[in-house]
C-alpha cells in the first residue's frame, strides 16, 4: 500500500511538473498558495525550502525578481517577512524577517548591515526598487517603527541579496519625528532634504545611474502630494526633482501628446507605473480625493516635463475597449486605483493586472492590459472586463484557458526571463490573498507579438558549483554580434578580463559571487550581471588516519579512496583499509559538495610477529594441512569478529567477518587451497586484537 501512494504521487508530482513546463499561452496557471482567503501561511523552517511553504495571505507587498528567476516578496499588511519563491522548484523559503504581524523593526546603525537588522512591519504602498546591482529597497508605507509605534514611516532601507542582509539607510525610525517633508532647494541635493512619511504610492522607477524616483502619495497628515522626488545613491541625499510643493494639487493635463513644464498629473495616490526603454517615467490611474482615474502620464527624465499621452480627463469613468487581442489608440482601461501590478516586458510594452474602483460603487478588477508605448494603443489581454469575479484555480500546477485570477487590488507582479508574468495575493472580493498565479502571455496578440525577447547578451560557465581554489572557464552566447567584451568576476582571480571566452577564473575563498559582462558592438553596449552565479564550497578539513596494527581508518566523510605511492588502490573505497606491503598510504576524502582533501601515513611491514593479547583464543590444529579451528572464548554477544590471514610479507590471503551468536564462539577456516608455509591469523574484536603464527604443511 506505501509503495502504490508513494508511486501515485510521484506519478502526480511528474504530470505536475510537466504540466507547468508546457504551460499554454495565454492561459492562467494557479502555481501555490490558498484558495480559502486569510489564509496564515506555512512559513517552515527559516532558510530552508519546503514544497508545504507559503507566505500568509498579504495585501500590498512588494514584489521583486532576479536575473536567476527568484522572486522576493517583503511585507503587506502587516509583515516584515521576506520570502523567496524558486521559479524553477515551485518552492518558497521563508529568509527573513517575523512570523508574526505588527513586528517592530530593528534599525540598527544607519548605514551599517547586519544580520539582526530589518524593518518593521508594514503595507499600505510603500516604496520599492531593484537597484543596478539587483538589491532590493523600501521606503515608507503603513507601519512600525522602532518602538513598536505604528503610523505612516519615512525611513528608507535597502536589503543586500549575496549576505541576506538589512541596512537602515536613510530617513527616520520614529514615526513621531522626521516625519515632515524637507524640500530644501529644488532639483540641489542636501543631507536634510527628506520627502517624509509617505503611503500609497508604489513605484519602482531606477534610472541609469541606478537612482531611485518616486511621485506623490500622502504624506505624514495625509496631504494628497504631486511632487516628484530622486534618492541619489551616491550621495545618500533626497532631492525634490519636480512638482508642486503645495497640497491637493489638481490635473493640468494641457494638450495631449504635447509635453510642457506646466503640465501635473496633480496629487494621487496608489497607481500603477513603469519605466520605458528610453528611461522615462510613466504613470496610469491612481486616486485623487477618493476618486479614480484612467489617465496615463509619461514623466521626461532629461527635461522633467509631464506629457498627459492617453485615457480620459473625467473622473471615475468607465473604460473603452474592443475585442480581447484587439488594440486601438482610442482604447483604454476602466478607470482604477491600487493597480499595482504593472510591470514591463523585455519589448517596452506596459502590463497591468488588476486594480479597484472607488466611485460610484467598490469594483474589483480582474482585467489584464497592455499598453505599446510606440503604437500609443492599449489592448485587454486576458481575464474578465466585469467587476468582482470569482478567482477560477482548476488544478494546481495546470494551466488552463478557464483559469482567471479574481477580482484583487494591491497585488504585486513581475516578468520572468521567459516573458512569464507571476501575481501574488492582494485584498479580494472574499479577502486578503495569498495565491501565486503564472501567465503565459499569447504570443498571437498584436500588442505582444514580439514576446519572448530573448536578452542579446548571454554567457554560460563550465561549472556554476566549485571548490575553493578551482578555476572556471566562461563562454560568450551573446547574439549581439559584439566586437568586444568586459567580464568582471566578484570574488575570483583575475577579477576581470576582456577576452571573449575568459579560462582560469579561480576562486580561492567560499562564497556566493555575481558575474558581470559587458559587450559592446556597432550599436553601443549591452550588459548583463547573473547575480549569486558562481557558488564556492569549503575544502573539507584533511582526514585523520588511525592506524591499529597494519589497519588504517579514516576519520568520517561522504567517500573515500585509499592510495598506495599516489596511486589508486582498485576497491579501496571504504573507511578502513588494512595494509599490504610497505610504503606511503593516502586517503582522498570526499565531502557532501564534491570537495576533497587527503592525508598520508607511513607503513613499514618488515615482518609479521605474534601479538599474543590473551589466551581467549585458540587455533589448531598448528601445524595443519589448512584446516584450522578458531575457538573464541568469553565473547561478547553481537561482537563483531573479523579474521584475517596474511602471508609473511603481509599480503592478504583470507579474510572473514561475522558477529558472535554465543560466548564460546567457534568457527573452521579453510585454507587448503594456499601454499605451504608461515602464515599469520589476526583476530579483531571491537577493542582488541590477537596474532599468532600458523603452519600449512603437507
Amino acid at each position: 500500500m506505501k509503495k502504490e501512494l508513494l508511486l501515485s504521487v510521484l506519478i502526480l508530482t511528474n504530470f505536475l511538473l510537466i504540466t507547468n513546463c508546457i504551460a499554454q499561452s495565454g492561459e492562467w496557471t494557479w502555481m501555490k498558495g490558498d484558495i480559502i482567503p486569510n489564509s496564515p501561511g506555512v512559513f517552515g523552517t527559516l532558510g530552508v525550502p519546503d514544497p508545504n511553504n507559503t507566505p500568509p495571505a498579504l495585501y500590498g507587498p512588494a514584489m521583486w525578481i532576479n536575473s536567476s528567476d527568484n522572486i522576493y516578496l517583503f511585507g503587506g499588511v502587516t509583515y516584515n517577512t521576506l520570502w523567496k519563491y524558486d521559479v524553477a522548484g515551485n518552492t518558497w523559503t521563508w529568509i527573513n524577517g517575523s512570523t508574526f504581524n505588527s513586528a517592530s523593526g530593528v534599525y540598527g546603525t544607519m548605514g551599517i548591515p547586519s544580520s539582526l537588522n530589518t524593518p518593521g512591519a508594514r503595507g499600505y504602498g510603500f516604496l520599492s526598487w531593484k537597484d543596478l546591482n539587483g538589491d532590493f529597497w523600501i521606503y515608507g508605507g503603513v507601519g512600525y517603527d522602532e518602538s513598536g509605534n505604528s503610523g505612516i514611516l519615512a525611513d528608507l532601507w535597502k536589503y543586500t541579496v549575496a549576505t541576506n542582509e538589512w541596512t537602515w539607510m536613510n530617513g527616520s525610525n520614529s514615526v513621531f519625528s522626521g516625519t515632515a517633508t524637507d524640500y530644501g532647494t529644488f532639483q540641489v541635493p542636501s543631507a536634510t532634504n527628506t520627502p517624509g512619511s509617505r503611503e500609497e504610492t508604489t513605484v519602482n522607477w531606477v534610472d541609469s545611474e541606478g537612482n531611485l524616483w518616486f511621485y506623490g502619495g500622502f504624506d505624514a497628515s495625509l496631504n494628497l502630494k504631486s511632487d516628484v522626488w530622486k534618492y541619489d545613491i551616491i550621495l545618500n541625499q533626497w532631492v525634490w526633482m519636480a512638482g508642486s510643493s503645495d497640497n491637493f494639487e489638481l490635473p493640468v493635463y494641457g494638450t495631449m501628446g504635447v509635453p510642457s513644464a506646466s503640465n501635473t498629473p496633480g496629487g494621487r495616490n496608489a497607481y500603477g507605473s513603469w519605466k520605458d526603454l528610453a528611461g522615462d517615467l510613466w504613470i496610469f490611474g491612481g486616486c485623487i480625493n477618493g476618486n479614480q482615474t484612467t489617465d496615463l502620464w509619461r514623466f521626461d527624465l532629461s527635461t522633467f516635463e509631464w506629457t498627459w499621452m492617453n485615457g480620459s480627463t473625467v473622473l471615475n469613468p468607465g473604460g473603452v475597449t474592443g475585442a480581447q487581442c484587439a488594440s486601438d489608440t482610442s482604447f483604454y482601461p476602466m478607470s482604477r486605483c491600487e493597480n499595482r501590478a504593472a510591470f514591463t516586458d523585455q519589448c517596452g510594452n506596459f502590463w497591468m493586472f488588476g486594480g479597484v474602483a472607488l466611485q460610484p460603487a467598490f469594483l474589483y478588477y480582474s482585467d489584464l492590459w497592455v499598453y505599446r508605448p510606440s503604437f500609443d494603443d492599449w489592448t485587454f489581454t486576458s481575464g474578465s472586463l466585469n467587476s468582482n469575479q470569482n478567482s477560477i484555480y482548476g488544478t494546481q500546477g495546470v494551466s488552463s484557458p478557464l483559469n482567471m485570477p479574481g477580482g484583487r487590488y494591491g497585488t504585486p507582479g513581475v516578468f520572468d526571463s521567459a516573458g512569464n508574468i507571476w501575481l501574488f495575493g492582494g485584498n479580494g472580493s472574499t479577502g486578503i490573498l495569498n495565491d501565486l498565479w503564472k501567465f503565459v502571455p499569447d504570443t498571437t496578440c498584436p500588442a505582444i507579438s514580439c514576446l519572448p525577447l530573448p536578452s542579446p547578451i548571454n554567457f554560460t560557465a563550465s561549472d556554476t558549483q566549485v571548490c575553493e581554489k578551482f578555476c572556471v572557464s566562461f563562454t560568450d552566447s551573446s547574439s549581439n554580434n559584439p566586437t568586444s567584451w568586459q567580464w568582471t568576476f566578484d570574488g575570483a582571480s583575475p577579477a576581470s578580463s576582456n577576452l571573449q571566452n575568459p579560462v582560469s577564473i579561480c576562486y580561492d575563498e567560499p562564497g556566493v559571487y555575481d558575474v558581470t559582462l559587458v559587450t559592446t558592438n556597432a550599436s553601443g553596449t549591452d550588459s548583463v550581471t547573473f547575480n549569486d552565479y558562481i557558488t564556492v564550497n569549503s575544502t573539507p578539513p584533511a582526514p585523520t588516519i588511525t592506524l591499529v596494527g597494519i589497519t588504517l581508518t579514516s576519520s568520517p566523510a561522504s567517500s573515500y579512496q585509499w592510495q598506495f605511492n599516489s596511486v589508486d588502490i582498485a576497491g579501496a573505497t571504504s573507511q578502513s583499509y588494512t595494509a599490504t606491503q610497505t610504503g606511503l598510504y593516502n586517503v582522498v576524502i570526499t565531502d557532501s559538495n564534491g570537495c576533497v582533501s587527503s592525508a598520508g601515513v607511513n607503513v613499514t611491514i618488515t615482518a609479521i610477529n605474534e601479538v599474543e593479547g590473551s589466551d581467549y583464543v585458540s587455533i589448531y590444529p598448528n601445524p595443519s594441512n589448512g584446516n584450522f579451528v578458531i575457538d573464541l572464548l568469553n565473547a561478547q554477544i553481537n561482537d563483531e569478529i573479523t579474521i584475517i590471514v596474511m602471508d609473511v610479507f603481509g599480503r592478504i590471503v583470507f579474510s572473514y567477518q561475522e558477529n558472535a551468536i554465543a560466548k564460546d564462539w567457534k568457527t573452521e577456516i579453510d585454507l587448503i587451497e594456499i601454499a605451504t608455509g608461515v602464515y599469520v591469523i589476526e583476530v579483531k574484536l571491537k577493542d582488541s586484537y590477537v596474532r599468532k603464527k600458523i603452519v600449512v604443511s603437507r
